[in-house]
């Protein structure tokens, strides 16, 4: 099997992207060859070796993309080390309950997948960005406003999922 991991996402506004570029260097730093792509962008998944595959949270749930990929490419991710990381702006205030509604939006992923372990981090969310769809919920919602990703964390998170799940891809 290929030794190479691919580092997979889905975003809307460009902070899971961020996380998974973030990801994949350290990965690359730590002597694995990885592509950073969006879910959309994968044709060929029999070249890897192991994924980490993430999305932001909205309404409680993974991008449509990143489900129908992982719906789709189930018999394959059954055969690789497959870790998950999921950000959302509730996460910025990770008490039970918002950790569990995080967690929860990853439920229907797990109907595809055995994970080797899921990962919550807490995303960006930035006023001017949002399409006037997205701003009309965010009214309702009320989340915070801000960058909240904690880069130290997902580094310090790589690293480890390196040496428990990749490190025999080397």
């Amino acid at each position: 099997m290929a030794g190479k991991i691919l580092v997979a996402y889905a975003t809307r506004y460009g902070s899971t992207l961020e996380v998974a570029e973030r990801i994949a260097e350290k990965l690359e730093k730590l002597g694995h060859e990885c592509d950073c792509m969006d879910f959309q962008d994968v044709d060929d998944i029999t070249k890897y070796g192991g994924i980490v595959a993430g999305s932001a949270i909205q309404m409680g749930k993974w991008l449509p993309e990143a489900k129908e990929f992982m719906e789709g490419k189930r018999v394959f991710l059954s055969k690789i080390p497959v870790v998950l990381f999921s950000l959302g702006i509730t996460l910025s205030d990770p008490t039970d309950h918002v950790t569990r509604k995080a967690l929860f939006a990853t439920d229907e992923i797990c109907q595809y997948v055995t994970p080797k372990e899921i990962k919550l981090f807490a995303g960006r969310l930035i006023r001017d960005e949002l399409i006037d769809a997205d701003r009309d919920l965010v009214i309702l919602a009320k989340p915070p406003f801000g960058d909240f990703r904690d880069y130290k964390e997902i580094e310090k998170w790589t690293e480890e999922i390196e040496s428990k799940y990749f490190r025999d891809l080397l």
